[in-house]
Parts: C-alpha cells; structure tokens; sequence
C-alpha cells in the first residue's frame, strides 16, 4: 500500500482535529473519543486520514459540534452555524489547507 493510499482521508481529518481544537482545545483525545461516542484508536485513524467516519458516525459530530457533513466530508463551510464558522475561524489547521488548495501546482 503506498503512501497516498494510507492517507487517502486527510482532509477529512484535518477537519475533524479542527473542530476537535476549536471546540476542546485542552481536551486528552481519549476523553474526546470517549465524548464522541467512539474508541480512541478508531477516532485516532479519523484524524490522521486512515479511516474516514461513516455517515452515522459523522453525525455525531454535527449534533455536538455544530459541524455539517458538507463540512467534514467535503470542506463546504458555508452551511455552518456562525458559532462554529467562528471557532474555525481561527484554526491554523484549516488555515494552511486552504492556502496549501489554493496553491497552483
């Protein structure tokens, strides 16, 4: 398996570690997996693009986060609660992914 093969979801962890920091910055990952409603080592291979979440699973993060699944699965951050949009707002995760899209090849 190459590499870009076993990091094929990355984005989609990006964005979860986003809304992880933006929401509970000072939060153990085992504490927020366990809030999540998930085993740590399962949530740890969402984050770091191994593993995406299923649709169901995903939900969770909207109903405790504030999040859309336009915005986990594919970026889309114009249907998020202001709330949200606003805690985002200041991920230099999401920064550096922007500018890393918009940067022409």
């Amino acid at each position: 398996m190459t590499m870009a093969n076993q990091k094929k979801y990355t984005d989609i962890g990006t964005r979860l570690k986003a809304l992880r920091l933006a929401k509970y910055p000072d939060m153990k990952l085992k504490d927020y997996a366990a809030l999540m409603g998930v085993g740590y080592t399962r949530y740890i291979n969402w984050e770091s693009g191994l593993n995406r979440p299923q649709p169901n699973e995903a939900e969770v993060f909207c109903d405790k986060l504030g999040a859309t699944l336009d915005f986990i699965y594919r970026g889309i951050e114009a249907a998020l609660p202001q709330n949200t949009l606003k805690d985002l707002s200041e991920s230099p995760l999401l920064k550096a992914q922007r500018m890393s899209s918009e940067t022409p090849d």
